[in-house]
């Protein structure tokens, strides 16, 4: 690892230092967008997931007046073979402190290498926004290569969106916890089995992350989880965030997907208008989106149509720690 400057300490993160962290997040997002893209709500959330622990996956540093200025988190799910990273450093820091945290980043995944399937590739990943030339410089730098580009996109709703058209037998309803939580973390793994970067993790683990969302979260709101149904089942949905960073204008879709059997009639286009009228109706005059710049399923194509614009984009590198068979969908 990279040595830190004389004077920084480095240490394990703990859950009394997110808001901190949420305010450090600020300033470097605000330096490059001017907005906060991360809530401190969503930064704790995140932390007191089942699968994460601050002390086992996070490392922070701190400068030699005591403020945090960097930190760095790696999220570790079964089958542990591919290892998302996360680096946040604050604006002017010096660079030895985010390549520290990228070595160490590097180091905390190879722990898990043996927890992986015999003979599977593991790899850690993580993300530059493209308007941030050093942190992309720093990870090819670290021996990360590029893999895929993801896309921020966003409509501004000057005007109430059109109706949504539904495909014959198709209804519409929202999430109701308790009911849904099985069977909405059914449809979505089986949405997006064949997208990019997909590897199946055990049902159980899927379903306790997300009902850490809809039970902890104090922003989740099952109202903005639509399902699309035939027949009783969910065939498609739309899991909407009513908050998208500090800007209260800002609704997010963070989830949309159609099961295979149901794609090219319209469904993803029809979840996408009822979604942009219900934030319409809330007084939310923006909302946005993430969508992978490769799409197999033409989504990028699909958010022009109905008018959205790309706002953003986001380079994601990876580490290769072990080599052998790759179980990641890079279809």
């Amino acid at each position: 690892m990279h040595p830190l400057p004389d004077g920084y300490t480095a240490r394990s993160g703990r859950l009394e230092d997110v808001p901190e962290l949420a305010s450090l997040e600020g300033r470097y997002t605000t330096a490059l967008f001017g907005r906060t893209l991360r809530t401190e709500g969503e930064l704790r959330t995140e932390w007191q997931a089942p699968s994460f622990d601050p002390a086992r996956d996070t490392q922070i540093v701190i400068d030699p007046d005591g403020a945090i200025v960097g930190w760095i988190e790696v999220y570790d799910f079964e089958p542990h073979v591919a290892l998302p990273s996360r680096l946040r450093v604050a604006p002017d820091t010096p660079e030895s402190v985010a390549s520290h945290l990228v070595g160490w980043s590097v180091e905390r995944a190879r722990h898990s290498i043996s927890l992986a399937p015999e003979g599977a590739r593991v790899s850690v990943t993580q993300s530059a926004f493209d308007v941030d030339p050093p942190a992309n410089a720093r990870l090819l730098a670290a021996g990360f290569s590029p893999i895929r580009v993801f896309l921020r996109m966003q409509i501004e709703l000057d005007e109430m969106p059109l109706a949504p058209v539904w495909p014959d037998s198709i209804s519409v309803r929202t999430f109701i916890a308790g009911q849904d939580d099985l069977p909405a973390v059914e449809a979505m793994r089986e949405a997006f089995a064949d997208h990019w970067g997909y590897v199946e993790t055990p049902l159980e683990e899927d379903l306790e992350e997300w009902r850490q969302w809809i039970y902890e979260d104090e922003d989740f709101d099952t109202d903005l989880w639509f399902l699309a149904e035939e027949a009783g089942e969910i065939v498609g949905f739309c899991q909407c965030y009513p908050v998208s960073g500090d800007d209260p204008r800002v609704g997010l879709v963070d989830e949309l997907g159609v099961l295979r059997s149901h794609r090219g009639q319209g469904l993803a286009t029809a979840l996408l208008q009822h979604a942009f009228r219900t934030f319409a109706e809330r007084g939310k005059s923006i909302v946005e989106l993430g969508v992978d710049a490769e799409s197999l399923t033409g989504a990028t194509r699909l958010y022009e149509k109905v008018g959205m614009h790309v706002v953003r984009r986001t380079n994601v590198y990876e580490f290769e720690l072990r080599p052998g068979e790759d179980i990641v969908n890079r279809g």
